[in-house]
């Protein structure tokens, strides 16, 4: 059945009974905030969740968030950066437009920006991370556009639930990577403290590709009767060079990937990035329920260079959302108002010069109703209408000047029936949307239209002791998704597609085979297609979107020979993926599948000293995890590919005190 024996490997170990497993499956009476944007039970809520707790983030082999995410079922990671920090993160399929469909936040805070860059995950340390929650499928309903394929909730450490104390992290590793990771907690009966400082150099795996990546945040919580105020402010400033795609031809016989992956073609080409936030959340309780404020800014200002094109941003976000929650007996209302306030001037050319502003306005309001109508039984029910008002002034002559309104409406509804004490069963229905960013609605000869899908998914999950199983089948009907198509017009161009269609089958789960053994491992079939309609005189019905792996799978083995001491492995395959701009579906190369094993020791002589050693692709595959075409149609030419690092290790030592 399977061809490919990594990945006959990993679902036969995947399968049975004693390994079915996740990097972090969700226990059941856990508490996720993220769904509905209120303290909710997991086995409350019909949806697909999976918790990072810090004990995950300190037994897994990953360096950051990114690391983390990947090994989570229906999670796909590419790179064309470089940059370990800067990657794409993808739920359940998307391909290109997945940082569009997922909505990554930091406590609440919503990360993506009104463009087509990534967020930079690398902004907080994982050290500095309390929990990372991972709801799959659409949250428009309680957070709006962009959030079909779902919500990545990153949650810091702060409050009064740490021991005071103050920990530092010395790493040092290949291509001359260096880092400092400092922080501290001071709390006493009113007030707790919470800061740190992120410092990270390296050369990178490539020509061309040094970095220099800083952070700091602080966070003061103040607690008074009945409630909480929370302000925090963060700072990161990332200096990227970049490194630019290795060429193969095979008619020419150039093979810059095989012959020369850590080369450069663009010596010159670089990233820039600076990024200041500031925020106030405050809860106070009020009659029977809780009230709920968050008030947000950010700036970010970012330059590039490409092949002596200049460009440079300057974007200010303001956000604030207000909500309340109340249990009704034994059911829960949340509802709450929120918006968004966007401005970006964009400057490009040599020198560069205002060409574009952009405006986006948000308002919008939701309710969800949580019922529990039985014990085992709960039912819920959402809906959200969103009003934006979207524009772009063009000054120079080349792009679109636009101006939008438009009221948009999202809704959910979900039920989670347990079927006994081990099993519970869950179903859901609803309705998600997105809109163009910036850099989508430019050089278009009229607006997008706003991207809809119709969400659908079904799933079980089951624990008894230390085992546990989760499985998911999930189908999003898009309507007029927002792409790059390069089949349109003689450059290609962003387009509202004909009709598409995400589904797939997601299995998870871990067993703990003896009290220091625990295996886990999860794997994935997801499928992307156009389900009708032409471009450029090619049928597109029944052809694959690309940038999205039909399998993905993950197995770790977590191990503690003696109380003080772990190692982990992590293997990870992914399987094969249309090359970027292959719509057509008609060249013959396809970006390969590959399999990448990642490990680390770790031992802690004391309280206060800890050491750490991981390797990761330990058998020095060679492969790429982003790949584009040079042409729109035909089964041959050129092609670029981005070369991923090859084995390279790091070790580092924690300071407690």
């Amino acid at each position: 059945m399977f061809k490919n024996k990594p990945l006959a490997a990993l679902v036969a170990l995947a399968c049975s009974p004693l390994a079915l497993a996740a990097t972090s499956v969700t226990q059941l009476d856990e508490v996720v905030v993220t769904a509905s944007r209120s303290p909710d039970k997991v086995s409350d809520l019909p949806v697909n969740v999976s918790i990072i707790t810090a004990a995950d983030i300190a037994n897994s082999t990953a360096r950051t968030v990114e690391d983390l995410l990947s090994t989570l079922a229906g999670v796909h990671v590419f790179n064309n950066t470089g940059s370990a920090d800067s990657a794409m993160v993808d739920l359940r399929g998307f391909g290109m437009t997945g940082l569009s469909n997922t909505l990554i936040l930091i406590d609440g805070v919503k990360q993506n920006t009104n463009d087509l860059s990534a967020p930079n995950l690398g902004v907080v340390p994982l050290s500095e991370i309390e929990r990372i929650e991972v709801v799959r499928g659409s949250g428009a309903v309680a957070y709006g556009g962009g959030t079909t394929g779902g919500v990545v909730n990153i949650i810091t450490r702060s409050g009064f639930k740490a021991a005071n104390g103050v920990q530092a992290t010395l790493t040092a590793g290949s291509y001359n990577l260096k880092k400092l990771d400092l922080s501290g907690h001071l709390s006493g009966q009113q007030v707790a403290l919470d800061g740190y400082i992120k410092s990270m150099t390296t050369d990178n795996y490539r020509a061309n590709n040094a970095e220099r990546n800083d952070s700091a945040g602080l966070t003061a919580t103040v607690r008074h009767q009945g409630g909480d105020v929370r302000l925090y402010a963060r700072s990161s400033n990332q200096d990227l060079r970049l490194p630019g795609a290795r060429t193969v031809n095979p008619a020419t016989g150039v093979d810059e990937f095989g012959n020369d992956p850590r080369g450069t073609s663009k010596p010159n080409d670089y990233m820039d990035i600076k990024t200041d936030a500031f925020g106030v959340q405050a809860r106070q309780s009020l009659g029977e329920g809780m009230l709920s404020l968050d008030v947000a800014t950010r700036a970010k200002q970012s330059q590039s260079e490409s092949s002596g094109w200049l460009e440079q941003r300057d974007l200010d976000e303001q956000s604030a959302s207000l909500r309340y929650e109340q249990e009704l007996g034994r059911h829960r209302l949340v509802f709450g108002v929120d918006t968004l306030q966007s401005d970006m001037d964009v400057n490009n050319g040599s020198p560069a010069t205002l060409s574009t502003r952009i405006r986006q306005r948000h308002v919008g309001g939701f309710a969800d109703v949580l019922l529990r109508p039985q014990a085992g039984t709960s039912i819920s029910i959402g809906g959200r209408t969103q009003r934006i008002e979207d524009s772009a002034v063009d000054f120079t002559g080349f792009a679109n000047s636009y101006r939008t309104n438009k009221e948009l409406h999202a809704w959910q509804l979900g039920a989670r029936q347990a079927l006994s004490g081990q099993l519970e069963v869950y179903a859901k229905v609803g309705r998600s949307f997105r809109l163009a960013n910036a850099d989508e609605q430019a050089y278009v000869s009229s607006p997008l239209l706003p991207q809809t899908s119709q969400d659908k998914e079904i799933g079980l999950d089951w624990k008894q002791g230390g085992q546990a199983l989760r499985a998911a089948w999930f189908r999003y009907d898009l309507t007029n998704e927002i792409h790059f198509n390069k089949l349109v017009g003689f450059f290609g161009s962003n387009v509202n597609l004909e009709p598409t269609r995400r589904q797939g089958l997601e299995l998870e789960g871990r067993s703990q085979l003896a009290a220091n053994l625990e295996l886990n491992g999860n794997l994935t079939w997801q499928q992307a297609t156009f389900r009708q309609g032409r471009a450029g005189g090619v049928e597109l019905a029944g052809n694959e979107v690309p940038m999205v792996p039909r399998q993905l799978a993950t197995l770790g083995l977590s191990w503690l020979p003696q109380e003080a001491s772990r190692i982990g492995l992590q293997l990870q395959y992914v399987g094969k993926q249309r090359l970027d701009n292959d719509q057509a579906n008609q060249f013959d190369k396809q970006l390969d599948a590959y399999t990448v094993l990642n490990a680390k020791f770790s031992h802690r002589y004391s309280k206060q000293l800890s050491v750490a050693l991981d390797v990761n692709n330990l058998f020095d595959r060679h492969y790429a995890t982003y790949g584009i075409r040079s042409g729109a149609t035909g089964s041959s030419g050129s092609y670029n590919l981005y070369p991923a690092a090859g084995r390279n290790v790091q070790a580092s030592l924690t300071l407690n005190y």
